[in-house]
């Protein structure tokens, strides 16, 4: 009865057709997928595009194109903002140079689905005896390290540990400009705060692994083996499920950089390798600004080189100067991307960078 198939398939792709329809399903996650229903089987789109491997092929470079085109305009529209261009271009002809390190903070890794270091430390608050007007005080004037520890105090060791492991040990799907990193910095160490381990992994799946992977415990070591010109990922705050590596609470902090200069000499090295580039942090008053300030003041900003960073825009042009003002005493000068916009923006960024190297 081949001629029933026949019949069938017309009838299927006939436009009045009631036995085909395309639907909403909602995921276990709260996420949507479009599934297209026939019969009441349900078929993602990209699955039946997939049976045809040269449809999906042009397909798929169709899609990266227009994608490319969108961030492209996205990246022109943010360097026209501000004094935006003029400092691009000096960051663009320094990853020319190879002369940039990257300084990674928990915006890259928010688009995987972790928290940010100042959510993180609201929630566990919830666990706690610890009044919100208490967390507030600290975290408004940057006190991160005292935040943690008042919480670190308040929950007990083995309550603290088991929430930060399980918020950031999950290997969760990497999302958003994080995968641009292995591109745009093939052969740069890298620097992060962040306690995931996302940045190991995206390097490691393209066979660009880190010579060394060095908690912010071991500054002294790191600056000993960086003269062989090895490729490191130095997580100054540690790892999430290393404990006797961390250094995260004000006692951590204060038993890590016991020799106050270490830090010092530290970002002193890096900087005579290159200039920092800040993505997702949020450059408060925390340890490490405080003493590229006093690095730029005892040496003064002339003998050193410049830093930059993506940061959301201040509209307030008042208080944009005085945030510009204050980055500038670090010898840190922003490039501001939209309110709102930080996802696309810094992928927009990331690609422009990429283009011009090539």
């Amino acid at each position: 009865m081949k001629f029933l198939e026949k019949v069938y398939i017309k009838e299927l792709n006939s436009p009045d057709s009631d036995r085909v329809s395309i639907k909403d399903t909602k995921l276990s996650d709260g996420t949507k997928q479009l599934m297209i229903s026939i019969d009441g089987n349900d078929f993602l789109p990209s699955s039946i595009l997939f049976d045809d491997e040269t449809s999906y092929s042009q397909s798929f470079e169709l899609w990266m194109q227009e994608r490319k085109d969108i961030l492209k305009d996205k990246a022109n529209q943010i360097l026209a903002l501000y004094d935006n261009i003029e400092r691009f271009n000096k960051l663009s002809k320094s990853l020319k140079a190879n002369s940039i390190i990257p300084f990674l903070g928990a915006g890259i890794s928010i688009p995987s689905n972790y928290a940010s270091w100042t959510s993180f430390l609201y929630k566990l608050r919830y666990e706690s005896e610890i009044t919100e007007e208490d967390l507030n005080s600290l975290l408004i004037h940057g006190k991160y390290e005292e935040a943690a520890q008042i919480l670190y105090e308040d929950l007990g060791d083995a309550l603290f540990n088991e929430h930060l492991e399980n918020e950031y040990s999950a290997e969760r799907e990497i999302c958003g400009s994080i995968n641009y990193l292995p591109i745009l910095f093939p052969d740069s160490s890298i620097i992060t705060t962040n306690f995931d381990n996302n940045i190991e992994r995206i390097y490691n799946d393209l066979g660009q692994g880190f010579n060394y992977i060095k908690s912010g415990k071991y500054l002294d070591e790191t600056i000993r083996q960086m003269s062989s010109g090895s490729k490191f990922l130095i997580k100054l705050h540690g790892d999430c499920i290393q404990i006797a590596d961390r250094v995260l609470t004000k006692i951590e902090y204060d038993m890590a950089y016991l020799n106050g200069d270490v830090l010092e000499r530290f970002i002193n090295r890096l900087l005579i390798k290159g200039s920092l580039l800040f993505v997702g942090c949020s450059l408060t008053n925390d340890r490490t600004i405080h003493t590229i300030k006093k690095i730029v003041k005892k040496e003064g900003a002339g003998s050193l080189p410049r830093n930059y960073a993506f940061l959301e825009e201040i509209k307030d042009n008042k208080m944009r100067s005085k945030r510009k003002r204050e980055l500038a005493s670090a010898n840190i000068f922003p490039i501001w991307y939209p309110e709102g916009q930080h996802d696309e923006s810094i992928e927009a960024l990331f690609l422009k960078l990429l283009e011009e190297r090539q």
